[in-house]
C-alpha cells in the first residue's frame, strides 16, 4: 500500500505534504529560490492588454500572435475539464485567469511528458509561475494560454473558503494573513493607512520640516501622562522605560538650533486595550520655533484636509461596499461617512474655549474649583469616579464623558486650565489658562498642541508637582524630575509651537473603520492559551 492511500482523505495537510514529497522525489524543488527573469504583474498586463493580447478575426484567422508573458501568483481557484483546466491566480495587484491545456503543454515541453498531470495535482493556495500567450475567451475573459509552468511554493494548509471568507473576529486578528487574503477591504485599509502617513510626511517636508529620531529606551519617561513599560539593560545594569512620548527630546533639538522638526514613530503606554487604545501606537510629534498654538491650528487643519483628500482620490470616493468619501461642494474639503454619521473634513474647523464648552454642556464653572459641584454632577450622571481623585483629574473625566461625544465635526477646543496642561505656556490674558488646544473628530481626541512652555523655572515647578502626584499614587505621572531637560531649557528655547497627533485614530476615521485594531496589521492580543 502506498503512502497516499494510507492518508486520511479529510486530512488536507497530510495530502498536501504527500504531494510535496512526490515533487521532491521527481527532482522538483517545491520551494525554489528564484522564478526566472521577465515576470510582469497582473496590473501591468491589464494596463497594456491591447498591445499584448493575441488578436483573431471573425473568421478565426490570426491577425497578430500574442506576446508571451511571464506571470506569477497564488492560486485562488481551479476548474478542471479533463484535458484542460482554468486556474485563477492573484499576485497582489489583481487576479488573472490561466488556461492549461494538455496538448499545448506537451507540445511546448516535449521533454516533460508529465507537466499536465502535475498541474492536476495543484491545490488552491499554491504559488506558480507561468509563461504563455494572452488571449480573450469566448466569454470575454482575459486569459493566458500557458505553454509552461512551475510550482514556486507548495502550500501545506488550505485557505479559508473563498466566498464565506474568514469571519471569526478573533481569528481574523490572530491570522491576519488569512484575513487579508479573504477580506479585500482589510488590505484597502492598510493601503490607505500607508497613504495617509505618506501624505503627512510629504506635507511636513514641503513646509520645511525635518524628521529626526529620538530614543525609544530612556532612563526617565515624560511628555505625557501615562503608565510606562519597564525593561532592564543587562550590560549597564539599569532599568529603562519604553518612551511614552517623544516631546522632551524633540524640544532639546529645538534648543540645539533646529527650527522645524518632527518624528513619526511608535510610543508605548501600559494601558488597556479597547476600540480607541492600543499599548503601542504611532504618534506624530512636531515642533516649530517662532510660532505658537495658533500656528499649530493652521498646520493641523491643512494637514488633515490634505490627508483626507489624498485618501478620497486614491479610492475614487468608494470602498468595495459603499461610498465613504464625497466632495464637500460647500468648501474645499471632504465629507467622510463614519459609522452612519457625515463628518465634514472641511475648512475652517470649529473653535471653542474649554471652559465655555464645559459650562455650556454641564452648567459648571470649572475655574471656581468647586469640587463638590463636580462630584455631584458626575454622580447624577452615574459616572463612576473615586471621590479622592484630584480635582483636575475630575475635570478631565467630566470633559471626556460629557463634552467629547458631542464633538463630531473637526473642533479645536482651546485654552485648557493650567491644572490639565503641565507643559503648556500660560495664557497672557488669564494665568489660570494655557495656550493649548486639542482637536476632536467623531468624539475622539486626534491632536494635542501647545504654545510650548520655555520658562525653565515655571517648567521645573510644574514637573516637581507631577512628581509629587506620582508619590501620592498617580501611576501616570512622571516618577522623577528630568533635570537634563530643565538644563536644556535653561540654555534657552525660543517661543515654540508643538503638536502631537494620534495617527491611528486619524486613520480610523478617514478609513471609516470602527476600531484601531482594524487599521493595525497586528494589534496586541492576549496569547491564545490564556
Amino acid at each position: 500500500m502506498n503512502e497516499k492511500s494510507e492518508i486520511d482523505p479529510r486530512d488536507q495537510r497530510a495530502i498536501r505534504v504527500s504531494k510535496m514529497k512526490k515533487l521532491r522525489a521527481d527532482g522538483i524543488d517545491p520551494y525554489p529560490a528564484r522564478i526566472g527573469e521577465g515576470r510582469i504583474t497582473v496590473s501591468k498586463v491589464r494596463e497594456n492588454w491591447d498591445e499584448l493580447k493575441r488578436i483573431e478575426r471573425e473568421d478565426h484567422t490570426i491577425e497578430r500572435e500574442g506576446v508571451a508573458v511571464r506571470l506569477a501568483g497564488r492560486i485562488t481557484s481551479i476548474r478542471s475539464h479533463g484535458k484542460s483546466m482554468f486556474v485563477t491566480i492573484t499576485d497582489g495587484t489583481g487576479d488573472f485567469q490561466l488556461y492549461l491545456r494538455k496538448n499545448t503543454l506537451e507540445e511546448a515541453t516535449p521533454n516533460d511528458s508529465n507537466i499536465y498531470e502535475r498541474a492536476k495535482e495543484l491545490d488552491i493556495g499554491d504559488f506558480i509561475v507561468s509563461a504563455g500567450e494572452l488571449f480573450t475567451t469566448r466569454t470575454g475573459e482575459p486569459t493566458q494560454l500557458v505553454k509552461e509552468w512551475a510550482i514556486i511554493c507548495k502550500a501545506l494548509l488550505p485557505l479559508p473558503e473563498k466566498w464565506h471568507g474568514l469571519n471569526d473576529p478573533d481569528l481574523r486578528l490572530r491570522q491576519r494573513y488569512l484575513d487579508l487574503l479573504t477580506n479585500p477591504e482589510v488590505r484597502l485599509n492598510f493601503e490607505k493607512r500607508a497613504l495617509i502617513i505618506k501624505s503627512i510626511r510629504n506635507f511636513l517636508e514641503n513646509r520645511g520640516y525635518i524628521e529626526l529620531e529620538t530614543p525609544v529606551l530612556t532612563s526617565l519617561y515624560g511628555g505625557a501622562a501615562a503608565r510606562p513599560f519597564m525593561t532592564h539593560h543587562n550590560a549597564l545594569d539599569i532599568d529603562l522605560f519604553l518612551r511614552i512620548a517623544t516631546e522632551l527630546y524633540l524640544k532639546r533639538l529645538i534648543v540645539g538650533g533646529f527650527e522645524k522638526i518632527y518624528e513619526m514613530g511608535k510610543v508605548f503606554r501600559n494601558e488597556g486595550v479597547d476600540r480607541d487604545h492600543n499599548p503601542e501606537f504611532t504618534l506624530l510629534e512636531l515642533y516649530e520655533a517662532y510660532t505658537d498654538y495658533n500656528g499649530m491650528m493652521e498646520l493641523a487643519e491643512s494637514m488633515i484636509i490634505n490627508a483626507a483628500r489624498a485618501v478620497a482620490d486614491y479610492t475614487g470616493y468608494k470602498t468595495p461596499e459603499e461610498e465613504v468619501y464625497t466632495p464637500d461642494n460647500d468648501s474645499n474639503g471632504i465629507i467622510v461617512n463614519y459609522e452612519e454619521t457625515k463628518i465634514h473634513i472641511s475648512p475652517p474647523f470649529k473653535r471653542v474655549a474649554f471652559v465655555d464648552i464645559v459650562e455650556d454642556i454641564t452648567g459648571i464653572d470649572i475655574l471656581s474649583e468647586n469640587r463638590n459641584e463636580v462630584l455631584e454632577y458626575l454622580e447624577s450622571r452615574s459616572i463612576e469616579i473615586d471621590p479622592k481623585t484630584p480635582y483636575w483629574n475630575l475635570i478631565d473625566k467630566l470633559f471626556s464623558e460629557s463634552v467629547e461625544p458631542s464633538l463630531i465635526d473637526p473642533t479645536f477646543v482651546l485654552d485648557y486650565p493650567v491644572g490639565l496642561s503641565p507643559l503648556a505656556k500660560r495664557s497672557p490674558n488669564n494665568s489660570k489658562l494655557t495656550e493649548r488646544f486639542e482637536l476632536f473628530i467623531a468624539g475622539k481626541e486626534i491632536a494635542n498642541a501647545f504654545s510650548e512652555l520655555n520658562d525653565p523655572i515655571d517648567q521645573r515647578e510644574r514637573m516637581e508637582a507631577q512628581v509629587e502626584c506620582h508619590k501620592e499614587g498617580d501611576s501616570e505621572a512622571p516618577h522623577a524630575l528630568d533635570m537634563d531637560f530643565i538644563t536644556a531649557l535653561e540654555h534657552g528655547m525660543p517661543p515654540t509651537g508643538g503638536m502631537g497627533i494620534g495617527v491611528g485614530r486619524l486613520v480610523t476615521i478617514l478609513c471609516g473603520a470602527h476600531a484601531l485594531k482594524e487599521i493595525i496589521p497586528f494589534p496586541l492580543l492576549k496569547p491564545k492559551d490564556q
